[in-house]
């Protein structure tokens, strides 16, 4: 499924229901979710710096009490400083992440096509770290249990292999996913670069066996499950 050249990339400025009740920001590459709560709002992401200022006026147009960051690269946490001061929020990261928060992981690539591109991110990824930020509420455990009690319906699923500590938050029919799976070429497609490759077709095997019709991912737009299962069950053939 490619996605229609009007749809790349264009930054939206509220709430747009093509996708559900999927809530999005898409601005440059990089996509950022809001999920609705009982006692506030969860940003998922955050984003590097050149998307900051787009995506903060686009949050402020919402209740932000939690940022819950995917996986700790810089794509989606270097804002989590400043948008946690911002909003006053809580930062939620799994635990297994903690060490990438101002640190790298050599990466490897998915597939051959990707070499050249991982190689230069395993460079720029050790000489720009994320600015600092504490992690008031570490994830642990699967589930349900923490979102609940922050006020809101949804679970935990733990992804490893694009990071160690990868971690995917399903709500209803969506599963958003970070970096467990992506569009940022334009199409539905795995992730060109893990720290554990092997851990990785685990989890794409583990995210099909979830019953979510949509995959929010951190690149590109919200993608239909049925078209990704394609996509990773050739993947996985394959390799």
């Amino acid at each position: 499924m490619r996605l229609e050249k009007k749809q790349r990339y264009v930054p939206v400025t509220n709430a747009d229901k093509r996708f559900g009740d999927i809530i999005y920001h898409s601005f440059r590459g990089t996509t950022i979710y809001v999920i609705k709560g009982k006692s506030g709002d969860m940003l998922v992401d955050t984003g590097l710096f050149h998307v900051r200022r787009a995506v903060r006026r686009w949050a402020e147009k919402f209740d932000i009490k939690y940022i819950f960051l995917t996986h700790a690269h810089a794509d989606h946490d270097w804002n989590a400083a400043v948008f946690k001061k911002r909003f006053g929020a809580r930062i939620l990261l799994n635990r297994k992440d903690f060490g990438l928060r101002n640190g790298f992981r050599t990466l490897s690539p998915t597939r051959k096509k990707y070499w050249f591109k991982c190689f230069h991110l395993n460079i720029t990824g050790r000489l720009f770290p994320s600015p600092h930020y504490k992690v008031d509420i570490p994830i642990v455990n699967e589930g349900s249990e923490l979102l609940e009690k922050l006020g809101f319906k949804g679970r935990f699923v733990f992804l490893p292999g694009h990071t160690d500590g990868m971690t995917a938050l399903q709500c209803g029919d969506t599963l958003y996913c970070g970096d467990a799976f992506t569009a940022l070429f334009y199409e539905p497609e795995i992730p060109p670069y893990a720290v554990d490759i092997k851990t990785m077709k685990r989890s794409l095997r583990k995210l099909l066996s979830t019953n979510a019709k949509w995959l929010a991912c951190g690149h590109g737009l919200p993608v239909k499950m049925s078209d990704a299962g394609k996509v990773i069950e050739k993947y996985l053939n394959e390799n």
